[in-house]
């Protein structure tokens, strides 16, 4: 990524009003074309900006942030095998007739359903979004690298003491789309995006964030050739030497469009002259040029892979996709190792995150929209037909040995403890319920700590340990019990239960 000589100024108040300003509210698209029939586009990645205004920095209007690469990626899983074939003559007859049925369909519903013509799946295989209509909820996610997104979260890449005070409330996010056989006519279109980024919830560099009018912007995304991906088949075994096509956008001065190629001008860029590096500290004017190169997967570890390329990726790249030879998402760039790295064997590598370290981010970040989405009672619903595969019923059924268990995967635990804690908070005060979470952790603190030293069965230990909270609850209530007595309080009445009712009778 790229971040604006800001980044790298030690006085915010000096050289304000030659930063170049784009403070993109709406979609503009421009025509590129002129008469005659035209290739069609096929572009896959698209340029991320980000721009920042901060009253207390006396900012006027909107300055250059941060910049990188981006792509769309679809909610939806692709049409079934054959849907669409591209080879096909009369392919786009098909679409027509999609497109004809969806729109008769819409005149007289409200909402369109779940699913392509000819799903099958189960409904444990739908993601957490398809259980919202398409009116209410995206249909893309803008995928992109989160320091790219938020630079003031990321303080070990960028430790200045002004970003610190730099927030989500100041930044504005636009896309660009570039022609790669034209990119020195500039964007063919910039597109707003919603101010409400998703980003990794254990600090992985990956983000979500999306279009603003989505449905418009869409449409002309699309017209102008931009690709919507689709994720790799998460069972699809990855080998040493498969090839991955990286593709984005290079952050370069204007004049290097000249240039043969961008690999030839990375010494000349080196040898900037100071006079030139202090110019560019005090405007900003790099622009973005579509790039594209492939490489060979030649190492990993357990979250990130590494291959190799014929020279090591230019600025620009992080967020970028990642796509093996049938054009589907297996990752995210996430940077460049630099050429001196001690491991010879990644040395100058790109590195990516798996598209199966992505998969449970979009899975939470999914869930995460749908539960601001749906009233809590149809998310409930929604939630026991993700986990169990049924529509209503409970979540618990009885086993063979007539003990109840979950119907669905282990999820279903989760969701039945956050009923409990619901219900809890009715009936208790704030206090209460935290004694009582507390309890509840300790003791599985304590069953896990037994299994591991001793073993044994789980429900024998489960009990073993809450006889031993029943005894400590019952020599503090009697202590407590003892005290108030000495203090002769009398509203503690001492009783014992003689015989209980239904032994009596």
């Amino acid at each position: 990524m790229i971040l604006s000589s800001l980044l790298n100024r030690t006085a915010l108040s000096a050289a304000r009003n030659n930063h170049s300003r784009h403070p993109i509210h709406f979609c503009r698209v421009f025509s590129n074309s002129s008469s005659g029939k035209q290739k069609k586009r096929s572009i896959k990645s698209l340029a991320l900006s980000v721009h920042f205004k901060h009253p207390d920095f006396g900012m006027n209007d909107y300055e250059i942030l941060s910049r990188a690469s981006a792509f769309l990626l679809a909610v939806d899983p692709p049409p079934p095998p054959g849907a669409l074939d591209k080879d096909d003559p009369y392919a786009h007859l098909a679409v027509n007739e999609r497109e004809r049925q969806r729109k008769l369909f819409k005149q007289h519903h409200r909402y369109t359903p779940v699913g392509n013509p000819g799903d099958s799946r189960e409904l444990t295989d739908l993601g957490w979004l398809e259980y919202a209509p398409r009116e209410v909820r995206p249909m893309v996610h803008c995928v992109c690298s989160s320091h790219v997104l938020a630079p003031f979260l990321w303080t070990k890449y960028y430790p200045q003491e002004w970003l610190t005070k730099v927030r989500q409330e100041h930044c504005i996010y636009t896309l660009e789309v570039f022609d790669e056989e034209n990119p020195e006519k500039g964007a063919l279109g910039k597109f707003a995006l919603n101010p409400y980024p998703i980003h990794h919830p254990e600090g992985r560099d990956v983000a979500l964030i999306h279009l603003k009018d989505e449905e418009a912007n869409l449409r002309l995304m699309q017209d102008l050739g931009v690709e919507v991906l689709y994720m790799r088949d998460l069972d699809e075994i990855y080998e040493k030497g498969d090839e991955v096509i990286f593709d984005g956008y290079v952050v370069a001065e204007p004049n290097k469009v000249d240039s043969p190629s961008f690999d030839q001008d990375e010494e000349e860029n080196k040898a900037t002259t100071a006079k030139e590096k202090k110019k560019s500290q005090e405007e900003d004017t790099r622009v973005f040029f579509p790039y594209h190169v492939k490489g060979e997967l030649a190492f990993h570890t357990r979250d990130r892979f590494f291959a190799t390329t014929p020279s090591p990726l230019p600025e620009g790249l992080c967020g970028g996709p990642a796509l093996d030879k049938n054009g589907m998402v297996c990752g995210i760039v996430e940077g460049i190792v630099p050429k001196d790295h001690s491991n010879k064997d990644i040395a100058g590598s790109a590195a990516f995150m798996p598209n199966y370290m992505m998969a449970p981010f979009i899975d939470f970040a999914e869930r995460f929209m749908l539960q601001k989405i749906l009233p809590k009672s149809l998310f409930q619903k929604a939630v026991t037909a993700k986990t169990t595969g049924h529509l209503g019923g409970g979540i618990f059924k009885k086993d063979a040995q007539g003990r109840y268990q979950p119907a669905g995967n282990s999820i279903s635990y989760e969701e039945a403890f956050d009923r409990a804690v619901d219900q809890l908070k009715k009936n208790h005060t704030k206090e209460e319920v935290e004694a009582i979470l507390n309890t509840i952790q300790r003791e599985r603190r304590e069953v896990m700590e037994i299994m591991d030293k001793e073993g044994g069965d789980l429900d024998e230990v489960v009990e073993r340990v809450r006889q031993r909270t029943m005894q400590v609850r019952a020599m503090i209530h009697e202590e407590y019990r003892k005290e108030l007595a000495e203090k002769g309080d009398d509203s503690i009445i001492e009783a014992e239960v003689v015989e209980d009712s239904e032994k009596r009778a």
